[in-house]
């Protein structure tokens, strides 16, 4: 596929990316979590452009979104829309284990404490972590709902925040997000390890190349 050929552009937009990730994040281990976290996007959208009745098609282009948003709020020093991005991924892969479906009511898509109590107790697979992302759902709604835990910058004025906001080093929110992101990763090889393996038959290396090594040897233990 795009190792040899790359009809899809893989590599070209892959340079691109480090080229002006890298005109802000100048620490190499840095920019090589959030190529780790841009090539797992591209994952979702290859294997989109491949099965177009892809079951919660919506979701999966919600995390995409919202992988992209979280990188870019980062990379502008915009720490309380990190976790905006973060709460809504964490969202969307809870709705793909749940299989819910907006039918027009007014809580269809909704995520509840409830859900997340259902998905720790019954969807606990030894390759999911349902309590680690429910913690980070909890945590990102402290920034969301400004709570005092989130320790806002509220008495910032206007020409501080006008260039960045963000108390947590980069560095860290980038480990943090990377977690979170294979966390969900981990989650999407399991309820579409089908399609991974249908879209990538003949392409393994390709796949290797995006999910990276630890991701890899999960989706092989899944597809055992």
């Amino acid at each position: 596929m795009f190792l040899t050929n790359d009809p899809f552009s893989i590599k070209k937009e892959l340079d691109e990316f480090k080229r002006i990730v890298g005109s802000v994040i100048k620490n190499g281990n840095d920019i090589n979590l959030m190529t780790s976290m841009i090539k797992q996007a591209m994952l979702y959208n290859l294997i989109l452009l491949n099965r177009e009745s892809l079951n919660n098609k919506s979701y999966v282009n919600g995390i995409i979104y919202d992988i992209l948003n979280a990188i870019i709020s980062i990379m502008n020093g915009r720490e309380r829309y990190v976790h905006l991005n973060i709460r809504s991924m964490i969202e969307h892969v809870s709705r793909i284990a749940l299989n819910k479906k907006y039918k027009g009511g007014d809580f269809d898509g909704t995520v509840r404490r409830k859900d997340f109590e259902f998905l720790k107790k019954e969807k606990n697979h030894s390759k999911s972590n349902w309590k680690y992302l429910h913690d980070c759902y909890i945590r990102s709604c402290y920034y969301i709902h400004s709570s005092p835990k989130a320790d806002l910058n509220f008495t910032a004025t206007f020409n501080e925040l006008v260039n960045d906001d963000y108390k947590t080093v980069k560095s860290k929110q980038i480990i943090n997000l990377h977690k979170i992101i294979s966390s969900i990763t981990n989650i999407f090889l399991l309820y579409f390890s089908s399609e991974v393996s249908d879209v990538f038959f003949r392409t393994q290396k390709e796949l290797k190349f995006l999910l990276g090594n630890s991701l890899y040897k999960t989706y092989q233990e899944i597809t055992l």
